[in-house]
């Protein structure tokens, strides 16, 4: 009886440094590039859904003020800014966007808060027209040029 000769065994490919590098550069790469995939999202399409948003798109088609400073059907081109502030329980947004309509660009800024669960309350809505003229749209009036509402001088 003679003895096969033993069966030849490949030594396994080791690709340990490869994979290992590979997990490496996803870890630290997949989280800024969903951030930034998200925020672009929001940026472009997203903020749309947003209760403020709607609430600013609402008071832009129903609010007389800004029909009379911008021209009829002003619509909002962009968002210039948003500061957002929560603490349990409530929770308020400070938005700035731009119009357009046929007299010019202003912008509409939106002071609102918010329980957690309910809808936005508007606290406050500065309009700035095309000439650069500030009106409070929730005091019907115009504001002077310092930025603040002229003194009641009823008696």
């Amino acid at each position: 009886m003679t003895s096969a000769p033993p069966p030849q065994v490949q030594p396994p490919r080791r690709n340990g440094c490869l994979w290992g590098c590979l997990i490496l550069v996803l870890i630290v790469t997949l989280p800024p590039v969903l951030a930034a995939a998200y925020g672009a999202w929001y940026l472009w399409e997203g903020y749309r859904h947003n209760p403020v948003y709607r609430l600013a798109a609402d008071l832009v088609r129903k609010d007389g003020r800004i029909q009379q400073v911008l021209g009829e059907d002003p619509v909002i081109t962009g968002m210039e800014g948003n500061v957002f502030s929560w603490m349990p329980g409530l929770a308020s947004d400070t938005y700035t966007v731009t119009l357009e309509g046929p007299k010019g660009e202003g912008s509409l800024a939106i002071i609102e808060h918010h329980s957690e669960f309910g809808a936005p309350t508007l606290d406050g809505a500065i309009l700035t027209g095309p000439d650069g003229r500030r009106y409070d749209l929730l005091k019907h009036q115009e504001l002077p040029a310092g930025g603040k509402p002229a003194p009641d001088t009823s008696i």
